[in-house]
């Protein structure tokens, strides 16, 4: 039958039109370029993922930590999720009889007295944080690193400070490494090691990012890497020397530039130690997947809540979600609900939360008011915040929704203090 269908199109001249249709619609459909399959499952917050994509469970990541010398874990100072992950890691091998020595980027070797103490129960921990003088020496919130003291005075375990004093870095930032007097060269690195060549990139970029060009920026550049190697070189040997001290697994707690891809602690422990072994555990944000970033992730996406009472979250797709919305607040009543999307603000693509804090930096230094593009469903329209660090209470909106509001800040102090590790102050 079919074959006589066709005879009959063919004979009544039905065929070409037939062809011509057949290729307008091939000619029509989209080629979709699929990208590679670099993690195969949509993590929750928490979940661990291997170097190669794959979901991992708990008690796997803790069979891969077992036997190793040092478990290192990055961390984005802010990043409450993080921290939670940190604990439960730390948790779970306390709990398992590993023991463990801790050392934290956090504090400096200056405090080491204030931690001995704390250790043998002379300090309570409800007045550890003044007796470190946190908000001073480090000021990201202490209520994020608590939880690791707590569990380190349950399972008595020994804690140590790793880092050079900030006004040792400090001073080498504006003075150079020769201003230094003896008492504070005390406190560097037997040895600086530079940076790898892998990850001098990745250090410019961040330089780039957060100082301008001007007619001292070799200086500023050279002094930049500098303090890195420092704050690197130093961390190694101090870890070594805890691994030294305790015959322990050592678990080394700072921020992801120091950590991931191995470039810059581990880098210097191996050198160090020859045949250390090393397990390095990184945050991923979502978006491009490093598979040599790390031995195994955690999903904890960048998150922010902001002064005018939106929760945001970088996701590692196109724009900034709007997670959640503080009733009765400033976000609440500009327009913004949970599930809007900011996509664009200062001509600047919203990717990450550093390129909002580059947004509002740009329109702060212009003097102008911070325009969002934000996307809801398949509606697109633009929020007007006004100027930023001004208290305007009234300003034009939502174009298509008549919106009024503002804030005075949105964005998060995002600096070279998260994007590689460095101390707050």
């Amino acid at each position: 039958m079919q074959c006589e269908i066709m005879s009959m199109a063919w004979k009544k001249g039905m065929i070409v039109p037939l062809l011509v249709l057949l290729l307008t619609l091939g000619a029509c459909m989209k080629t979709v370029h699929h990208p590679p399959l670099e993690v195969t499952f949509l993590p929750n917050r928490g979940d661990f993922i291997s170097g190669y994509g794959d979901p991992l469970s708990p008690a796997e990541v803790m069979g891969m930590m077992r036997g190793k010398d040092y478990i290192l874990i990055g961390e984005g100072h802010r990043n409450v999720c993080d921290h939670k992950m940190q604990q439960q890691v730390l948790g779970e091998l306390t709990s398992s009889n590993v023991p463990l020595a801790v050392g934290l980027e956090m504090v400096a070797v200056d405090m080491q007295p204030i931690l001995d103490d704390f250790a043998q129960g002379q300090i309570e921990m409800d007045d550890l944080e003044e007796e470190l003088q946190w908000k001073t020496k480090w000021g990201y919130s202490y209520s994020l690193f608590r939880g690791l003291f707590e569990i380190a005075r349950r399972n008595s375990l020994p804690v140590a400070g790793l880092n050079v004093p900030t006004r040792v870095t400090r001073k080498i930032t504006r003075e150079g490494l020769e201003s230094l007097t003896d008492e504070e060269r005390a406190f560097l690195p037997k040895e600086i090691v530079p940076p790898s060549n892998a990850q001098v990139p990745f250090l410019d970029m961040i330089f780039s990012q957060h100082f301008e060009k001007d007619t001292k920026g070799t200086i500023k550049r050279d002094r930049f890497h500098l303090v890195q190697s420092i704050w690197d070189s130093k961390m190694a040997e101090e870890a070594v020397r805890l691994h030294g001290e305790y015959n322990w697994p050592v678990m080394v707690i700072a921020g992801g530039g120091h950590v991931e891809n191995g470039w810059g602690i581990a880098r210097r422990i191996r050198r160090l130690e020859p045949g250390a072994k090393i397990f390095i555990l990184m945050p991923w944000r979502g978006g491009d997947f490093d598979d040599e970033a790390a031995d195994a992730l955690f999903y904890c996406p960048d998150t922010y809540e902001s002064k005018m009472g939106a929760t945001l979250v970088a996701t590692g797709t196109e724009g900034l979600l709007v997670e959640a919305v503080k009733r009765d607040s400033r976000a609440a009543k500009a327009g913004l609900r949970p599930g809007d999307v900011l996509v664009e603000a200062a001509g600047i693509r919203l990717e990450s939360l550093f390129s909002l804090h580059m947004a509002g930096a740009k329109t702060y230094e212009l003097g102008k008011e911070l325009v969002f593009t934000v996307r809801r469903g398949s509606e697109i329209f633009e929020v007007n915040v006004g100027k930023l660090g001004q208290g305007k209470k009234t300003m034009s909106g939502n174009k298509k929704h008549g919106m009024a509001g503002g804030m005075k800040k949105m964005m998060p102090k995002q600096n070279v203090d998260d994007a590689a590790g460095k101390e707050k102050n």
